[in-house]
């Protein structure tokens, strides 16, 4: 009986650690979703600009700003699976500016920050289209983006299913 009054404990304090202390004091894990960056750094605004050009409508330009997160995470971040247990001071990383610039693993937060950052701020996606959402994952919390494309929420996983060579429409949950 001991013994599972301390593992009930355990499993107690774990889950109020990552399931709630984490959303009160990890950038952008808020109850109520992140607010939108309001001061875009020129490189990022230049970005936008560049991906406005390629893009025909919404879904266009979802795809484009999803193919530009994916490519700095292959080539610049490196979000993998499984370093986010090892790297927790990477989670409090919050000025765009660093998360735009850094060669150095982020957590999911950071890149959809910098994800919902390049929708709003271009001319096809305002504040009220994108929805911050949290799922189990692998023991821990993990967040995606819901993005209203043309009336329709689409997910947009670039931390998790994105890395798993998965498209646009999807969000990791459960043990992946």
């Amino acid at each position: 009986m001991n013994l599972f009054y301390w593992l009930f404990v355990i499993l107690c304090a774990y889950s109020l650690l990552v399931f709630f202390i984490s959303r009160l004091v990890v950038p952008f894990m808020e109850f109520g979703g992140f607010s939108p960056a309001k001061r875009i750094p020129e490189e990022i605004k230049a970005a936008i600009a560049d991906l406005e050009v390629r893009a025909t409508d919404q879904r266009s330009y979802l795809e484009a700003a999803y193919e530009l997160v994916m490519d700095k995470n292959q080539s610049q971040w490196n979000h993998t699976r499984f370093q986010a247990a090892f790297k927790m001071h990477r989670a409090f990383v919050s000025d765009l500016s660093e998360i735009w610039e850094t060669k150095e693993f982020i957590y999911c937060t950071a890149i959809n920050y910098l994800m919902a950052a390049l929708l709003v701020n271009s001319k096809y996606f305002r504040s009220e289209d994108i929805q911050v959402k949290h799922v189990f994952v692998n023991m821990f919390i993990h967040q995606y983006l819901k993005v209203n494309v043309n009336g329709k929420w689409v997910d947009v996983d670039p931390a998790g299913t994105g890395i798993r060579g998965k498209p646009i429409g999807t969000h990791l949950a459960g043990f992946g």
